[in-house]
């Protein structure tokens, strides 16, 4: 007893040590920069709270003035009230739990599939994924849906395994408040029936092309495939019990354009430029655990049988992103332990349950583990900028000065403002007031003959009719960064990618005409932002 109490104490505390570390590391990176959308989170969280009710009508532009549905608001009501109280830092600490949560359950289910696994290869990839993923982390109303995903998946797991009835249950409140928090619930709706339909191919499978090299260890009987349908069904009828009702769904009409996958940092694929080079190489380990997945399920040294479930699912997470980079973290998650499953196997590594105290570290080890833990996560918090109101600590990068001109200067109150669209978030939640051009709620929404984001971008087109359009608009003022972004390739990327030396960002031809015309002038700036107005 005394053995297997030691080797439990020093792992106990190790996981202890280790996620207080990622804990750290996550809200070092929420406080390093700030999701541009969060101005209007809080905004629209602000207003449901006074009235009681959802967002419909859309009043913060006054060029797209239609219908839209807020599928975040409750995140935002949330949000709110967290800022409200406790400022940016209970965000940062709440939504950095979330993604521990989101952990914990991978280390658990992984540790049920993989018995035996080494706790150091856990520790490895999930701070491997969570580096990774740390561009798309910090205070995001998105990262809720990588803890519904992974809570859904495992009920997936533990249903195929234990047949009981009971854990379906559970999926009815986590569709519907997966529903009221993001519009990510639509995945989980497809990854609900899609289980369905690939349970009922394995059943046929089965009876028609049984095959050695396939597992048909989680065959389910007709009736338990029923009970998981309805399950499903159930679930996709929770969500017309959300204030919104069937409209939750209008917004889906439009993502069928995709002019914002290829304008919007965080939507581009993993083969635009500036590459994401850790996301590249743990999406590599999993193409590769997918080979071996395959070969070793069918070649002479058979490891396991394949499994169709299992192939399907991390085949469509690892598509997801490499189409969208903002797709990666829903991907570590929903192939986290088929990846460390494949790699365990295959190098052989040994595992918790078979440590005992004499296959532990030795003693001086096991402290210098700790202390190199302890002092990780310290150096993550002597780091980290603390600020209650991010906003001002983020100055370099949001128009800060700016506002505080406009709202010194009344006499321009009545002028349309043409607004970067990285800042129309800031701009709602700082100048609720003011109407702005566009911000980041409703990119793919259908404006004219194209995309709202598409009649943003046509102002900085070399060919636009750029004065014709802002007349047009009646714009009497443009807010834009005061110098704009360059990407310029690495010497080393230029070599092996063949990419130009060149700044590789768009040019800002509406800057060019607002500086050589006439008719407008600049009445402010700094080091962050120029407001153009017109003069004539």
């Amino acid at each position: 007893m005394g053995k297997i109490s030691t080797k439990n104490r020093f792992f106990l505390v190790l996981w202890v040590f280790f996620y207080v570390f990622v804990f750290s590391l996550l809200l070092k990176n929420s406080f390093s920069y700030l999701d541009p959308d969060l101005g209007w989170h809080l905004k629209v969280g602000e207003e449901i709270t006074v009235a009681g009710d959802v967002p419909r009508a859309n009043h913060y532009n006054y060029t797209f003035t239609g219908d839209w549905v807020d599928h975040e608001w409750l995140s935002n009501v949330l949000a709110y009230d967290g800022y409200g109280h406790w400022g940016y830092i209970s965000l940062s600490a709440i939504f950095a739990l979330l993604i521990i949560g989101v952990l914990l359950i991978l280390n658990f289910w992984a540790r049920r599939a993989c018995p035996g696994i080494s706790p150091f290869f856990i520790m490895f990839f999930q701070l491997f994924g969570v580096v990774a993923s740390l561009p798309h982390l910090g205070v995001r109303m998105q990262e809720s849906g990588l803890l519904f995903l992974s809570l859904s998946l495992f009920i997936i797991y533990l249903y195929n395994r234990r047949r009981n009835w009971r854990l379906l249950v559970l999926l009815i409140p986590i569709v519907y408040l997966w529903a009221c928090l993001h519009g990510s619930f639509l995945i989980g709706l497809t990854i609900l029936f899609a289980w369905s339909g690939v349970k009922i191919a394995e059943k046929i499978v089965f009876r028609y092309y049984r095959k050695d090299w396939l597992d048909f260890s989680g065959v389910l009987a007709w009736r338990e495939i029923i009970i998981f349908v309805g399950a499903a069904g159930l679930s996709a009828a929770a969500t017309l019990f959300t204030p919104y009702k069937l409209e939750l769904y209008s917004f889906l009409s439009g993502y069928k354009d995709t002019f914002y996958q290829r304008h919007i940092q965080e939507w581009l694929s993993q083969f635009s430029y500036p590459f994401q080079y850790e996301q590249l190489l743990y999406l590599s380990l999993i193409l590769l655990g997918i080979l071996f997945y395959i070969y070793y399920s069918r070649g002479p040294k058979r490891y396991w049988r394949l499994d169709l479930w299992t192939l399907g699912s991390v085949l469509f997470f690892v598509f997801l992103s490499f189409s969208s980079r903002r797709h990666f973290p829903l991907m570590f998650a929903a192939t986290f332990v088929f990846l460390i499953g494949i790699f365990s196997r295959l190098l052989k590594v040994g595992g918790e349950s078979s440590v005992t105290v004499e296959k532990l570290p030795k003693k001086w080890l096991r402290w210098y583990l700790l202390i190199c833990l302890f002092l990780a996560a310290l150096a993550q918090f002597i780091a980290t900028d603390f600020s209650r109101n991010p906003f001002v600590t983020s100055r370099y990068d949001y128009p800060v000065g700016a506002v505080d001109y406009l709202k010194a200067h009344p006499e321009y109150d009545s002028m349309r403002l043409f607004n970067d669209y990285g800042w129309g978030g800031y701009l709602i939640w700082t100048m609720p007031e003011r109407r702005i051009f566009i911000d980041g709620r409703l990119p793919q929404v259908a404006y004219g003959e194209h995309t709202f984001l598409e009649e943003y971008f046509d102002f900085f087109q070399k060919n636009t009719a750029t004065a014709q359009k802002l007349s047009d608009y009646n714009i009497g003022l443009v807010l834009l960064p005061r110098t704009d972004m360059k990407i310029i390739a690495r010497p080393w990327e230029q070599v092996i990618f063949g990419i130009s030396g060149h700044n590789l960002a768009s040019h800002n031809y509406l800057r060019d005409y607002l500086e050589s015309s006439g008719n407008w002038q600049a009445v402010y700036y700094d080091t962050t932002a120029i407001i153009y107005k017109r003069i004539k």
